[in-house]
This record gives C-alpha cells, sequence and structure tokens, in this order.
C-alpha cells in the first residue's frame, strides 16, 4: 500500500528537532570537582582523556558540592579554567556543572567543604533543619549565589548547567514526613508578606495539610523561590559571559518547577535554553531500566509544552558510586544510543569518579569503548538531520508500552510523525508468550491499517526499531536496538520511501565495522537484510548512492 505522505507541518516541525550544525554537541561527558581540586587529580585525569581523543564533545567541568569559601571558589575556577584550555586542544567544548545550588541533602553531602556557609538551612514543615543545603531565600546565600557565578563565568563556558538539587523537595533529612518548601522563618514571613497572613510555621503546616488550595499556594510560592535562584545565577553569567548557553538539569518529576526554571533561563539569556532529564538507573542490575530511563527522558520532550525554549535536550546517563560494578561501557552507550533514537539531541555521561578506580581499569572498561561507540552516534546524528521519528503513538505508562515495543513496531515515546494510535488490547499484546508467527501478523495488521509505513520488521526479532523520515516524506534511516542477551539474524526489513537515487544501506552498528548491504527493489517497496546484530547492541541503516 501507499505510504503516507508526511503533511505540510511536519516541515517546520523538523526545523524545531533537526541537529543543528558541527558546533552543536552531541556527546557530552561529566567530571565532577574531584577531578579538578588538584594539578595531580586533574593530570590523571586529562591523561585518560588524551588515550581517547573521540570520546566526547563537551565536557562539563562540576563546580563540586562543597560550598567554601569565595577565595577557594576563585582557586577552583582557575583551575578549571587551566583544565578548559587542555581539553580545547582536544577539539573539545569547556562547559560547567553548577552542582550545588540549594544543596543535595544532608547524607549525600556529609564530608564537603562548607566553610564559606553562614546562612539558614533549609527547613521542613516538621521543624528540621538540612544543614547542608539552604534557605532560598536568606539574602546571604543569594549572594553567595551570586558571587559563586561570577566567579565561574569568568572562564566563559559554552554552557552551564545547573543541578537538580535546585527542587523544593528531597532535601533530607527536613524533607522527611515534610510538605514541599522550605519553612524557615524567613520563608514564613515572606509568604505572610504576600498573602497578608500571619502565619507561624506550626500553624500554617497544619492548615496547609487539611486544606488543598493553602498547600498548593505555598507550593507555588517555594517554586519561585527556587526559580529565583536560577535567576540570580543566570544573571550572573549573562553579565559576564553573555555567549554562555544556560540550561538546566532535572529529574524529569517537579513539572511545575522545571517550567518556573526555564522561564526564568529565557527570561535572561533572551534565548532558547539546554535541558537535561534524568535520575537513577545506575546499575547493571537490570539493563531494562536503563532503556527505561532514556525513553522516559523522551516522553519528558514530547510532553514539554513549549518546545521553542529548548535548544537542545540531552539525556542523563550516570551511576553511581561510579566504581567498576556501578555499570558497564555497553549500558551507557546503549542507555544513549536509545535517548538519540526516541527524539533527544545529545547524551551526557557521568561515568568516572577520581579516588574511586585507577585510570587503568575506567579506560579499558568504559573510557575507550566509549570511544569506539562514538563515531555511530555522531553518524548518526548528522543522519537524523532534519528528521523526525515516525511510529505508531501509545497513551500507556512507559514501562507497558515498552514491552509492547520490543516486538519491533516502531513506537513514539518522544516527539515525532504519528502513523496512528495502538488500542489497549493491542499494548497489551506479550511478545514473551507468542509466536514470531503471531508477532508478524500484529505487524502486519498495523502496517495495513496504517496505510503502509517507513519501515517495518519481516522477521523474528526482540527490541526497538524507529525510522526517521525528512520533511518530504522520505526515509532518511532506521534504526535497531537488539534487546535480546544473543545475536540476532538475519534481520529483514522492509522499507517504503527510500530515494530513488539510493543505490546501496549501509549499517552501521555500535563498536562494530560498517557492512555495505544491498536494497532489493519490488512491489511498491524495498527489502533490505542486515546479517546479524548483536547482543544487547543497536545500530543504524542509511540509504547510500555510489
Amino acid at each position: 500500500m501507499r505510504y503516507i505522505k508526511v503533511i505540510a507541518v511536519l516541515a517546520v516541525f523538523c526545523a524545531v528537532l533537526s541537529v543543528r550544525g558541527a558546533e552543536r554537541p552531541v556527546l557530552q561527558f561529566r567530571i565532577e570537582g574531584r577531578h579538578t581540586e588538584s594539578d595531580e587529580a586533574w593530570a590523571k585525569t586529562f591523561g585518560m582523556f588524551k588515550e581517547c581523543p573521540g570520546l566526547c564533545d563537551e565536557i562539563w567541568f562540576g563546580t563540586g558540592f562543597s560550598m567554601p569559601t569565595l577565595e577557594k571558589h576563585r582557586e577552583y575556577a582557575a583551575r578549571i579554567g587551566r583544565a578548559s584550555k587542555d581539553v580545547a586542544s582536544l577539539g573539545w567544548k569547556a562547559s560547567l556543572m553548577f552542582q550545588a545550588t540549594i544543596g543535595h541533602g544532608g547524607p549525600f553531602c556529609e564530608g564537603y567543604d562548607y566553610s564559606g556557609r553562614n546562612w539558614t538551612g533549609w527547613t521542613g514543615s516538621t521543624g528540621v533543619e538540612d544543614k547542608y543545603c539552604s534557605c532560598p531565600r536568606d539574602p546571604r546565600f543569594l549572594a553567595y549565589m551570586r558571587a559563586v557565578a561570577r566567579i565561574y563565568a569568568a572562564n566563559h563556558p559554552a554552557s552551564v548547567w545547573i543541578d537538580d538539587d535546585l527542587r523544593i523537595d528531597n532535601h533530607y533529612p527536613a524533607s522527611r514526613g515534610s510538605l514541599d518548601g522550605c519553612w524557615c522563618k524567613t520563608c514564613i514571613a515572606d509568604f505572610n508578606a504576600e498573602t497578608g497572613g500571619t502565619w507561624t510555621r506550626e500553624t500554617l503546616a497544619a492548615a496547609a495539610r487539611k486544606d488543598a488550595r493553602l498547600r498548593v499556594a505555598y507550593e507555588e510560592f517555594a517554586i519561585r523561590s527556587v526559580a529565583a535562584i536560577a535567576r540570580a545565577i543566570a544573571e550572573e553569567f549573562h553579565a559576564v559571559s553573555p555567549e554562555t548557553m544556560l540550561a538546566i538539569q532535572h529529574g524529569m518529576m517537579a513539572t511545575r518547577t522545571i517550567n518556573a526554571i526555564v522561564d526564568a533561563l529565557c527570561d535572561v539569556g533572551g534565548a532558547p535554553v539546554g535541558n537535561r532529564p534524568g535520575a537513577g538507573a545506575y546499575y547493571d542490575v537490570n539493563p531494562n531500566e536503563q532503556i527505561l530511563k532514556s525513553l522516559s527522558a523522551a516522553r519528558c520532550r514530547r510532553d514539554f509544552k513549549r518546545p521553542e525554549r529548548i535548544s537542545l535536550w540531552t539525556s542523563e546517563i550516570a551511576c553511581f558510586p561510579r566504581t567498576y560494578g556501578s555499570k558497564s561501557a555497553q549500558s551507557i552507550i546503549m542507555e544513549g544510543f536509545t535517548g538519540l533514537v526516541f527524539g533527544l539531541d545529545a547524551a551526557s555521561a557521568l561515568v568516572v569518579n577520581y579516588g574511586k578506580e585507577n585510570e587503568e581499569v575506567y579506560l579499558r572498561t568504559r573510557l575507550k569503548p566509549m570511544a569506539d561507540a562514538a563515531p555511530v552516534f555522531r553518524a548518526y546524528a548528522k543522519s537524523c538531520a532534519g528528521t523526525v521519528p515516525a511510529g505508531f503513538a501509545g497513551d500507556a505508562p512507559v514501562n507497558r508500552l515498552y514491552a509492547f515495543a520490543q516486538c519491533g513496531v516502531p513506537v513514539l515515546f518522544g516527539p515525532g510523525k504519528t502513523l496512528g494510535t495502538l488500542s489497549k488490547d493491542e499494548i497489551a499484546f506479550d511478545r514473551c508468550r507468542t509466536s514470531s508467527a503471531e508477532v508478524q501478523q500484529l505487524r502486519d495488521a498495523l502496517d495495513a491499517r496504517a496505510g503502509g509505513t517507513p519501515a517495518f520488521l519481516e522477521s523474528p526479532f526482540v527490541g526497538l526499531m524507529m525510522p526517521r523520515v525528512a520533511a518530504d516524506g522520505s526515509l532518511r534511516n532506521v534504526a535497531l536496538l537488539g534487546l535480546r542477551l544473543d545475536e540476532q539474524g538475519p534481520v529483514r526489513l522492509r522499507l517504503r520511501g527510500v530515494p530513488e537515487n539510493a543505490t546501496h544501506a549501509v549499517w552501521r552498528e555500535i563498536r562494530r565495522d560498517p557492512a555495505t548491504l544491498s536494497i532489493h527493489r519490488g512491489g511498491g517497496v524495498c527489502r533490505v537484510e542486515v546479517p546479524s546484530i548483536g547482543a544487547w547492541n543497536g545500530g543504524f541503516l542509511e540509504f547510500q548512492k555510489r
């Protein structure tokens, strides 16, 4: 059947999602404060990077989780400035991860330097104060944040990523049993000034637990409080280094807070900002969790109401505490590639920790394999420029939709061109309990219902498949992620919209040599056979002319 042509509005959509030029990073690598806390630490870290020149396009230097004196920040920023010149020699951009705003919580922050702190801590509605976190409205804290921002802005980083501690919950132990927000004397006084109230912490907390509207009002007040911190940091960076892209990291849950922070950053910079969704899935105990995390990040992008306010979507790829046993290179690679396939622009990895493992272990088990995978990431991003994913839509939870999508049916988790909507019965299809022939019947039925799809599978396969189409309706590439712990193949694809001048296809699999494949035309479709796909591995098929 004839392939449904892409409607004219797709051209505008492609412009929003396309990879915009060589200066746009695809692979970002994050390091924490420990990596530049001394010349020795940086020498060892940079030594690893020199062994893997293709590892990334951009380094995010961490400011550290400490809140030391401003003089210590100046010394640290100077080291980052020198280190930035080193990474520039590798052709990488130098950016900044602003790691400590409010603070991440008591147990996490123990052992760090808090000698610069002279303000009230984040206080829960129960009265418990977190000494390692900060009241977002304390004038002394805000002055400190501005001063720290000015110090690091002098390095003129390509971008600055405010960390995900800029939130109104999860500041343990203050947040245990607490309503959201800081409930210290300063915050209660400011809330009373805004509302004309005469509340104490105790009376306001008791009333808010009974009155949903009052509770929401205090949450909105708290959101404005943390957004004001983002605004303060952004103002100082924009004043000193207006070319620096402003950006936020978050855990995908607190939509109202994320939107308020994005608004603040956009208002200050007058330009779209970076957005890094993601948290968790730090181990190889269940690698499916890492795929789900990237699919959830793609859905986060799909559901974002004002896409014009975001210039770069990048996924968090991380392990903790970044020891040998935390996460393997292949898991890191597959998680990052999944994000790109389903609609994100880049992948940002935090996978080494100075002092936890020696450099040989990190090089052998993480960095060199990641560098080996990098060419496929960059080639895929280049191939996807000016395209959108094309697949079936479904409103089921991400984990349920993921279970269905492993039938090899193209499913949209992020934004893209919709080929139709899956019914609840279709999503409930269990590929684990049905034969390959029954899976194929499902694929064929969906293909027929859509009037012909850009790409469909014609052979047994357990994994994810996603075609990318250009604004003119042509098929640009097809990504495949094999999610079995064994080789799969041959994998036969039925394709529509392959450019007429394409003479052959190239299969680019991660950490493997590219393979040239024949295109067989006939009956209004093309067919290509991928000989084999590695265990828990992926790649993409693109079309070329001789």
